[in-house]
């Protein structure tokens, strides 16, 4: 018996021994700095994976066998290694990554809410890096986001490839994000550009085309998401402040009226100042590790801009941190909570007093008569999140936010927006290349408001894709399904182009990229998209400046989709590296809603001319002004076809470096079969282009560094804007008052007429190194001086000279 019982015992040891998992651990370390990297991502074959720590260790314990294992981590080359594992074998590798020299082997998260190469993402995508961002002394998002090929900033609102107009700032079509959190307000969902972080971006991820299956509502056109920094082994803290001065007087130019008359006038006395009008600015960035785990930044921001339009001013001020914790308990869990705060207050107006004094308020300054609007905002954003990689490689995220947002100005338009946001993704990947990622998101809004109202919302969506990859091919496909209210008006969904009145809206993403030869990858994709009507362009009803707004709650959702078939072709000339692009596309959209002019009742429901001329002949033609103005309208159905080339590089040649960013876009929007109601909004109704889109832009910056010194300059084209409300370039019809028609924007028509040709806008700069941790810089943005506007009667900003100091350590 004895026996028996000790020769099992002797197999049960034997198996266990024989069956003893193998460990696979080592240090990953920053080519660059020499320091470890933390959340670095090690991924088997078999979709298991673990993430680096504080010190940039990992350990697997896996079965024993043959593995293909990656070592990856955003903005680092990849490497790939083939091992095989024993018995209880405990195998070590520790690497150093380095930076990655070609674009193409750039590491972004948005496209398929996990980590890829940018050559392998099948939508086109761009990337746009700190450098640039300090650079040009940017002062906001905007301004460096516009410098993107095919992207466009209209007074905050972001438009990709003529994606959109302009809409006075109620809705986006393009969802901005910060690390994967939405930054659009719950009550316009508008972006707030002024509350981006932008002393601490790692880099900003351009998705162009609707991306509705994984960001949902706002992602019609396209994504944007800014990625911050993080600490490494030592502290870093960044400083920077900056000074800049508006130069008086634009540039005289050549005009050309609709008639061919040429005139040349004097345009120097446009601005109004005497003596010095600047802005002043400074931004600060804390980095560093407290203890083993856990790491803290803070970051904030002041400005004071006196500005240059007379009476306009605006103060800012931001301060952000987070604390992030990497558990010791729970191998794989990090958890945090990332702060926003962001104050502004200013003045600001709408309309011009005329097309000889662009840079003045209809009504001057005088309390009783002027246009001018003083506000004051406060927004605070509260995110606590988590995230864990289980033993199997799942991966779970887990983000929430508090979005809360105060609009007061003078005008009675105050507005106080609680947005609440929650998200859960689940991803897993097989050891057949196969990467499913998962999830579901939930929304609530509540605003009280005297501008719209008092309402709540709430949207409920899940979302699943799948992406696979075969040897040279990778194949992405997935579908969301999405539920929104608003107050008591639910969703109806279609199906493709067909009415179901489903309670929810299903939309589908289909995508993929061919990897013939090294750093070539042709890529084709298919997206649909949908934006519910925001509180804003439902409810939204005031008077700006003798122009009314009227509310709309008929508004229904918009849809669309996009396709595009595209290139990207990697280059290496000995030390210069980077890609070119190309692509052709057709963005389609049906019910859009646009805000569009014309006579409405006094509530914004429809008015039949009859009725109209009832109230006409009752009260006299001045009560017209009253029903006249902007109503956010399902208008018609638009088509945008269009191609766009790009070239990205960087490298050295000689003893020189040099950095390119470049390229050209063509869009041709027009509407399918409008009808004529809808063209007599036009300012040119027989060129049928779709209002406040330019059918030609050109954009490049590069940079040339030596040593210490770098020069480098930001050249952008945009050709003629042909169409823009009609109701901006002549009298109001009907409306007389003291004998003289009425104009919305004074002077507008023939401003413009004299000004049918495209802007070209070059920025120039020129920095310095004194020490390692030290640089000045001086910028001229606006060189010759070009007096231009990017939507009627926002003229933007004369020459302006900076001078900015950086300091690192």
């Amino acid at each position: 018996m004895n026996r028996v019982l000790l020769f099992l015992l002797s197999t049960l040891l034997f198996s266990t021994i024989h069956s003893q998992n193998a460990i696979l651990k080592g240090v990953l370390m920053d080519g660059d700095y020499n320091e470890p990297l933390i959340g670095a991502n090690v991924v088997l074959n078999t979709g298991i994976g673990a993430s680096t720590n504080l010190e940039g260790e990992y350990s697997l314990s896996i079965q024993p066998g043959s593995y293909t294992v990656e070592f990856k981590y955003v903005g680092y080359k990849t490497i790939s290694k083939s091992i095989n594992l024993e018995n209880g074998a405990v195998k070590v590798i520790n690497l150093t990554l380095q930076p990655s020299i070609n674009q193409l082997d750039d590491i972004v998260v948005s496209a398929s809410k996990y980590e890829q190469k940018l050559g392998e993402v099948p939508v086109s995508m761009a990337i746009i890096k700190p450098a640039l961002i300090e650079n040009k002394a940017t002062r906001d998002a905007e301004a460096i986001i516009e410098q993107v090929p095919g992207v466009q900033v209209n007074e905050n609102q972001i438009s990709i490839r003529g994606g959109s107009g302009w809409s006075y700032g109620a809705g986006s079509r393009v969802l901005v994000m910060v690390d994967e959190m939405p930054m659009l307000a719950g009550d316009a969902n508008d972006i707030k550009f002024s509350a981006i972080p932008m002393e601490n971006i790692a880099q900003i991820e351009v998705l162009k085309g609707a991306s509705s299956v994984l960001y949902g509502s706002s992602a019609l056109n396209g994504v944007i998401n800014i990625r911050t920094k993080y600490p490494k082994e030592k502290p870093l803290t960044n400083i920077t402040v900056s000074n800049g001065y508006y130069m008086p007087g634009y540039a005289n130019r050549n005009l050309t009226s609709s008639d061919g008359a040429d005139s040349i006038p004097d345009r120097s006395s446009q601005t109004w100042w005497k003596g010095a009008q600047y802005y002043v600015q400074s931004n600060f960035t804390h980095l560093r590790k407290l203890g083993k785990n856990n790491e803290l930044v803070l970051g904030g921001n002041f400005m004071q801009d006196q500005g240059y339009r007379l009476g306009s001013f605006e103060n800012r001020y931001r301060l952000n941190g987070g604390l992030k914790h990497y558990s010791e308990k729970i191998n794989g869990l990090t958890y945090g909570l990332n702060v926003n705060s962001n104050f502004n207050d200013g003045s600001v107006f709408f309309i011009w007093a005329g097309g000889d004094s662009v840079l003045h308020a209809l009504g001057g300054t005088d309390t009783a008569t002027t246009t001018l609007s003083e506000y004051n905002s406060s927004r605070y954003m509260i995110d606590p999140y988590l995230s864990y990689l289980d033993s199997n490689g799942n991966k779970h995220n887990l983000r929430t936010r508090f979005f809360r947002s105060d609009n007061k100005n003078n005008t009675n338009q105050a507005a106080t927006a609680n947005y609440y946001f929650a998200e859960y993704q689940f991803q897993k990947r097989w050891d057949n290349k196969l990467t499913l990622t998962s999830g579901i998101t939930s929304s609530y809004t509540d605003v009280i408001s005297e501008l719209y109202g008092n309402h709540t919302s709430n949207n409920i969506a899940a979302f699943l894709q799948l992406d696979k990859k075969w040897d040279k091919f990778i194949l992405s496909g997935g579908t969301r399904l999405e539920y929104y209210r608003i107050d008591s008006v639910f969703t109806e969904g279609k199906l493709f182009s067909m009415d179901k009145t489903l309670p929810f809206q299903p939309v589908f993403r289909f995508g993929g990229t061919y990897n013939p030869m090294e750093y070539t990858f042709i890529r084709a994709s298919y997206g649909q998209g949908y934006r519910f009507p925001s509180i804003a362009e439902k409810y939204i009803s005031t008077f700006v400046g003798g122009l009314n707004i009227f509310p709309n709650i008929q508004i229904q959702p918009e849809y669309g989709w996009s396709a595009e078939i595209g290139i990207k072709q990697g280059f290496k000339i000995k030390n210069f590296q980077g890609y070119v692009d190309v692509s052709g596309f057709l963005t389609r959209y049906a019910d859009m809603m646009e805000f569009m002019f014309g006579f409405y009742d006094l509530d914004g429901s429809d008015i039949s001319d009859a009725e109209l001329a009832a109230v006409v002949q009752a009260n006299g033609f001045g009560v017209l002004a009253n029903y006249l103005g902007a109503r956010s309208t399902n208008i018609q159905n638009a088509n945008i076809p269009g191609f766009e080339a790009s070239i990205v590089g960087q490298g050295d040649i000689g003893d020189f470096s040099l950095s390119v960013l470049a390229g050209y876009t063509f869009i041709n929007p027009t509407p399918i079969n409008p009808d004529s109601a809808y063209l007599s909004t036009f300012s040119d109704p027989d060129s049928q282009m779709l209002k406040y889109r330019n059918k030609h832009m050109a954009k490049i910056d590069f940079q040339v560094d030596y040593k210490k010194v770098a020069i480098g300059t930001s050249v952008r084209y945009t050709s003629f804007m042909e169409n823009v409300d009609k109701a901006f370039t002549e009298p109001l019809p009907g409306v007389v008052i003291n004998g003289a028609p009425v104009e919305i924007l004074p002077g507008y028509g023939t401003y413009r007429n004299a000004r049918r040709t495209g802007d070209i806008v070059c920025d120039a700069r020129l920095s310095f190194g004194i020490t390692k941790t030290s640089r000045l810089s001086f910028l001229i943005n606006n060189v010759f001086n070009r007096e231009y506007s990017n939507r009627p009667g926002n003229v933007l900003h004369p020459r302006t000279v900076i001078c900015q100091y950086a300091l690192k350590f």
